[in-house]
């Protein structure tokens, strides 16, 4: 059996030719997949010159029939042969597999706006006005105040992220702050126990999830746009910076929340190794390599990531620089998942989200910033494809931009 793929980008055909049974089929899954990852959302599958079909490869054509849906895709057979439509005949599923038949192409896709750096493409989504809103800032206990942190609820109408810790900080839990992420009724947090192992809590009828923070930023966010982006073919990624400033530009404010889920083309940050509780955070290198890890290159390519920002034109104690260029500044945390490919269209985040923990793994929650000590690779997150949604904010705290990993969390 032969397998050949034309064409690239978001519209495919997989040519397919002679007997695909069960080694084959695995193949043509394995085509299939990489094609999504790939970023494929219609894709043809010639099938001219096939000339058997067990029930292994019937399996495949339903999986990714259905797999193709649920991203809002589609999946066409192209010219089957007629030993092929017997097979669908004698399978009892030739209703369901001839309704996505089609003629000798796949359709065309509907070009988008290209982003003022030309690093990728975007549609727009639109949600509705909404009044801009106002960012609440928790901040650390002062040297000599009583140890005291507040327990921020997190429901699905509310994003964040800082330093937190699950439970009751009276007892030893204070020891373990580590990094968290708060997005569509899921909260997810780095404990810095010896395991260092992501822990969550996910908002169920009455249940929401709670967090004791050590220093964080909460906005309850009624999003006014969705922004789905696909990178340029020429580019690696699009980066984070430049995701930032479109969704400025979108919210047509000088500072605006941002929610960003996408497929990884790399991701640059820094994760707590140690609770700040356990003493006062040195920036000596000695200091930084004992308390922080970072990513000594570009990681977790291919993942989807669920990331939380505050992204602002103006400089803010809240803030860092996003890019060496400083453009524009923000906050962002991430939260790491095994790659799951993103539906087109207008995307219900919060069931998008469950999904990640339903049928993925979290692999870890990191502090983006940026890395210029090698200029032969990126130097920011870049990112395939996603979809980010915009809040529109009445500003933040003015002051210069934090050089030290964006204020306090």
């Amino acid at each position: 059996m032969e397998i050949r793929r034309t064409g690239s980008g978001r519209a495919v055909t997989v040519h397919v030719s002679g007997k695909m049974d069960a080694y084959w089929s695995d193949a043509l899954s394995r085509e299939l997949e990489s094609c999504l990852s790939d970023g494929a959302r219609e894709i043809g599958l010639d099938l001219a010159d096939v000339s058997f079909i067990s029930s292994a490869g019937l399996r495949v054509l339903l999986i990714y029939l259905k797999q193709m849906k649920t991203i809002k895709g589609r999946l066409q057979f192209l010219n089957p042969s007629e030993k092929v439509r017997s097979i669908f005949d004698l399978s009892g599923l030739t209703h369901l597999l001839t309704a996505a038949m089609g003629g000798g192409t796949v359709d065309a896709v509907i070009p988008a706006t290209p982003l003022a750096d030309h690093t990728g493409m975007y549609t727009i989504v639109p949600m509705g006005e909404v009044a801009p809103g106002i960012v609440t800032e928790f901040a650390p206990p002062g040297a000599g105040a009583e140890k005291s942190y507040p327990q921020v609820r997190y429901p699905s109408t509310r994003m964040g992220f800082g330093i937190g810790v699950f439970g009751d900080t009276a007892g030893e839990t204070d020891e373990h702050f580590g990094e968290y992420l708060a997005a569509a009724g899921i909260t997810v947090c780095v404990p810095t126990d010896e395991r260092s192992h992501p822990d969550y809590m996910i908002e169920d009828g009455v249940f929401v999830p709670v967090i004791s923070v050590y220093s964080g930023v909460a906005v309850d966010a009624v999003f006014s746009k969705q922004l789905n982006f696909e990178v340029a073919e020429q580019y690696r990624g699009i980066p984070l910076s430049s995701l930032a400033l479109l969704g400025l530009q979108e919210a047509e404010t000088s500072a605006a929340a941002v929610l960003i889920i996408a497929e990884s083309a790399s991701l640059i940050g820094a994760q707590r190794k140690s609770s700040p509780t356990a003493g006062s955070d040195g920036f000596t290198v000695a200091e930084a390599r004992e308390r922080f890890s970072f990513t000594t290159e570009p990681s977790y390519e291919g993942s989807t990531a669920v990331i939380c920002a505050l992204v602002s034109l103006k400089k803010s104690p809240m803030l860092r620089p996003l890019d060496p260029a400083s453009m524009c500044f923000g906050h962002a945390h991430a939260a790491v998942f095994s790659h799951k490919p993103l539906p087109d269209g207008e995307i219900d985040a919060q069931g998008f989200i469950r999904t990640l923990f339903d049928f993925g793994t979290v692999h870890s929650v990191l502090h983006l910033m940026y890395d210029d000590r090698n200029p032969m690779r990126s130097t920011e997150s870049e990112f395939i494809r996603g979809s980010m949604w915009v809040h529109p904010l009445r500003g933040l705290p003015d002051g210069p931009a934090s050089d030290e990993g964006g204020g306090a969390c």
